[in-house]
């Protein structure tokens, strides 16, 4: 503990040492400024809630093979119950009011305007913490966990394990502005984030990612080492998943072939689409919310934790929530975008995956905390080889620290928040007293 209070006390004292020795200037305010912080309030106008509801009131439904399940994407029948909540229960009003209860900014970076959450501590000697999300998330990932880190005292903990946030919403989504030319990817929105942090005066803070997060907060971990203390991340990657045992020989009829290769892409059609031609399904997803609905909420029933029953761990309100924030924004096409710009970062477009790894090794402390069901691994068992894991993750990071919780999925921050922030604060004690190699 008392390695951790001395970790964010020479935060605080390097920031404000730095500050005066720049003259203790601070980021510009002033309206019209490209470079101002201007405070920001979520308000829709109440003629695209009508709309929507319209929309949702002629709401037309494809068929489904009476035993589909989930097989062949999302179900008819829970997208139907959800519809119907969404049109005749939900209350956006009340949602809007909750996220507008933290501190909310706007501010021009590389040509887009960033919509971002800045929460700070009671605590002058907080850390400061940059989170990020992925697709198809938002800041709504988070909003379990900015009470509990902003002000750990009214949860039961000490003061020592404050922390100011800082949650911006990338390029397209949600309600930051959307690109008005090519070339937004993971590395040039890193490059935004470590301009962010500068531009708000912190010269020390950690960071966190998951999804697209992960791999652009590794990016501003190696972009800005000289002011990144720790990098904290929803798993490291690491060996492959272990193989899944055939099953018994019943009868005459022979055990089912098991091909990863082909597990793997039954759930990457959209990654496909998304890469190539985002802008075919775009549309879409901009002219239907029930498109967008189906498109969205199939990707949170595969990669949550749960056992069929996805509102065992999500409220219809939280899914609907998430959805909205993209249905109201119409960022639909203008977030899909992230997929075609990462796969054709390189002069592409590359042969496959759009995720291109960041070169070099990561020399400031890092953490891993794993979900089990982050991704679609429901025919093919979790890797329980936590040894090649933390090797093959050291090969590119500074680790530190390397978890792998017991249950929980891809969006961690807002499924389960406990173990989420549990494992943030475990890791920034640790990364106090690591040394850098």
């Amino acid at each position: 503990m008392a390695a951790f209070l001395a970790f964010v006390q020479t935060v605080h004292t390097q920031r404000a040492e730095e500050s005066a020795a720049s003259g203790g200037s601070r980021p510009s305010t002033r309206p019209g400024d490209l470079q101002s912080v201007v405070p920001f309030k979520i308000q829709v106008p109440n003629a695209v809630l009508a709309d929507l509801k319209r929309r949702l009131s002629q709401a037309r439904f494809a068929d489904e093979f009476p035993d589909a399940g989930w097989d062949y994407g999302t179900n008819l029948a829970y997208l139907k119950s959800l519809i119907e909540y969404w049109r005749d229960k939900y209350d956006w009003r009340a949602q809007e009011k909750q996220l507008n209860a933290f501190d909310q900014f706007k501010t021009n970076i590389d040509g887009v305007d960033i919509h971002f959450i800045h929460q700070r501590s009671k605590n002058p000697n907080s850390m400061p913490l940059l989170l990020l999300n992925g697709w198809p998330s938002s800041i709504m990932e988070y909003e379990k966990v900015i009470g509990p880190l902003t002000d750990p005292v009214a949860y039961g903990r000490g003061v020592e394990d404050s922390f100011n946030v800082v949650i911006p919403a990338m390029p397209g989504f949600g309600f930051s502005g959307k690109p008005r030319e090519r070339g937004y990817d993971p590395a040039r929105i890193a490059r935004m984030w470590v301009q962010l942090m500068a531009r708000l005066g912190y010269t020390r803070y950690g960071a966190h990612g998951s999804d697209w997060g992960s791999g652009i907060a590794t990016r501003v971990a190696l972009d800005d080492p000289a002011h990144v203390v720790a990098l904290h991340l929803a798993g490291c990657g690491g060996g492959a998943p272990a193989a899944p045992a055939a099953p018994a020989n019943a009868g005459n009829q022979a055990p089912p072939i098991v091909n990863n290769a082909v597990n793997a892409a039954h759930n990457l059609g959209y990654q496909e689409i998304q890469s190539t031609k985002p802008q075919t399904l775009g549309q879409g997803l901009s002219d239907s919310p029930v498109g967008l609905s189906s498109w969205i909420v199939e990707k949170w029933y595969g990669w949550s934790d749960h056992d069929g029953d996805l509102e065992k761990v999500f409220t219809k309100d939280e899914l609907l929530t998430n959805v909205i924030i993209y249905w109201v924004t119409n960022s639909g096409a203008s977030s899909a975008r992230i997929y075609y710009e990462s796969r054709h970062m390189l002069g592409g477009p590359l042969p496959s995956s759009p995720f291109v790894q960041p070169t070099g090794r990561v020399s400031v402390p890092t953490g891993c905390g794993a979900f089990p069901l982050q991704y679609d691994r429901r025919a093919t068992p979790l890797s329980t080889n936590t040894e090649a894991d933390r090797t093959a993750a050291e090969t590119r990071y500074n680790l530190v620290h390397f978890t792998t919780m017991p249950h929980g999925g891809h969006f961690p921050a807002l499924e389960q928040p406990k173990l989420w922030v549990d494992d943030i604060r475990t890791f920034f004690h640790e990364a106090a007293t690591a040394k850098k190699p």
